[in-house]
């Protein structure tokens, strides 16, 4: 007759007690491997981002006289061609016209700013964040250089926020990237620009965000300017679900300053979420009232998103993005010509005008030939198309 142990005598037995012994050094060492890897990725999101302070062919950079004359723009008359380049959007030659003025003169400091937006627009994010570092470095006592960095780290973060291996490196900007926006607030009190964009970083969900900092931030910005401020405001109050709140402050701003077109889009586009279609065409129509800004065409684009998005009258949406695409307009949160194409041709795909549509979205990714939605509508037609009996 075979006598068995009971389990916890087996658990006890020499053999099983080595074997215990070894599974729990290396459960020990996966302990402390794991918390040091905690520990390194901390120091590695918290380390200050490092830069070179040196040229393409290694010469020192030197920071230069920093313009302090609004009038004139940054750099004063001595970037004003550089500047023509930017405001006409030919991005390329303002940047060779930048990377020469730092080979050529004393004005490193200046260009690194101008060089770090330039870079942004063409999508360049790591080496605009570098050139905002050295522009930091050179002129540290200068706004437009900290808020320069703080949009070069922001077009890092969202860049990395496209992957899921991405998420450490954005983890890591965020640090800097608040140092910054308080750097160019600190430094220019009226500042409204950088504290905007803490705005809009506070809404974002925690804990990244603060809803509560970004609604302080909105008040500050109100007493600086009231209609800026009543409109973030009222975007704080929806990211809230207080939409009811969030129409109160617009509908209050509008009746102190009825000719603000900025007022009737941001209550045109609530309208528009709560599929008020008429209310929400009336102040889109409102926001239009005045000269041609970016409240005028970002309530043209709008209106046509509301149309497409709802399905009803794509014709009228093919109308008002025609009225859009024609202006080109310009601006850091604008719709781009890419968008705009795209939209109509889903406007085009609703109203069975299906070569048309294709040449909307063909279009769109000549604008923006990384434009991923533009893409995959063009492969959805085509797989529409090639699936339809009448094309066979």
């Amino acid at each position: 007759m075979v006598r068995l142990e009971p389990a916890s005598s087996c658990f006890y037995s020499p053999r099983v007690k080595t074997r215990n012994k070894r599974i729990l050094k290396l459960l020990g060492a996966f302990a402390v491997g794991f918390v040091l890897a905690l520990v390194l990725l901390a120091y590695w999101i918290m380390r200050a981002p490092t830069t070179e302070l040196v040229d393409a062919s290694g010469r020192q950079l030197t920071a230069g006289a920093p313009s302090v004359a609004p009038a004139e723009g940054f750099g004063g008359p001595y970037f004003a061609d550089a500047r023509a380049l930017i405001e006409t959007g030919q991005f390329s030659e303002a940047k060779q016209e930048l990377l020469r003025i730092i080979e050529d003169s004393d004005r490193d400091g200046e260009a690194c700013v101008l060089l770090c937006d330039v870079l942004r627009e063409l999508k360049e994010a790591d080496a605009a964040a570098d050139y905002g570092l050295k522009a930091v470095k050179l002129l540290p006592g200068s706004p437009q250089a900290h808020l320069a960095y703080a949009k070069a780290l922001g077009a890092q973060m969202f860049a990395d926020m496209q992957s899921i291996g991405g998420m450490f490196s954005a983890m890591k900007r965020i640090r800097p990237f608040k140092e910054a926006l308080q750097h160019a607030i600190d430094l220019d009190p009226d500042d409204i620009e950088a504290r905007t964009m803490l705005v809009f970083f506070n809404l974002a969900p925690k804990p990244i965000g603060d809803i509560d900092r970004a609604i302080e931030t909105a008040r500050e910005i109100e007493s600086l300017d009231p209609v800026a401020g009543k409109r973030l405001l009222a975007m704080c109050y929806q990211r809230q679900e207080d939409t009811k709140r969030a129409k109160e402050i617009l509908l209050a701003g509008i009746q102190e300053s009825p000719q603000e077109p900025g007022l009737h889009a941001s209550l045109a586009d609530i309208y528009a979420e709560e599929k008020q279609f008429d209310a929400a065409d009336a102040e889109y129509e409102s926001a239009r009232h005045g000269p041609r800004g970016d409240d005028y065409y970002r309530s043209l684009y709008n209106q046509a998103r509301m149309r497409i998005q709802n399905k009803f009258e794509p014709e009228r949406a093919i109308e008002l993005l025609d009225q859009f695409i024609a202006g080109d307009p310009r601006g850091e949160n604008m719709p781009t010509m890419a968008h705009a194409n795209w939209r109509k041709g889903n406007a085009l795909e609703q109203l069975g005008r299906d070569e048309e549509a294709r040449a909307a979205y063909e279009e769109s990714l000549r604008r923006d030939p990384e434009f991923k939605l533009a893409r995959e509508s063009l492969e959805g037609l085509e797989v529409r198309l090639n699936a339809s009996p009448s094309t066979k």
